[in-house]
């Protein structure tokens, strides 16, 4: 069987690396998704999520008919 010389392994990593680099510049190259902050908003609602100003808290509501 034959040895793994170190200096074969790094350099594998390396051309791996540069190939990897290359091949999504190409890919993503002049591809800039970008969203407005009313169409965060939007997708935002459409998963269910609210803002924290939108929720009422139905525990300390009740908590003060209790009290009185």
């Amino acid at each position: 069987m034959r040895k793994f010389h170190i200096k074969s392994i790094v350099l594998g990593i390396g051309v791996g690396i540069v190939l990897t680099a290359f091949m999504s510049i190409i890919y993503l190259g002049g591809n800039q998704p970008t969203l407005s902050k009313e169409e965060v908003i939007e997708r935002a609602k459409q998963y269910g999520m609210v803002f924290s100003e939108d929720t009422i808290l139905t525990n300390s509501a009740n908590d003060t008919k209790d009290k009185q």
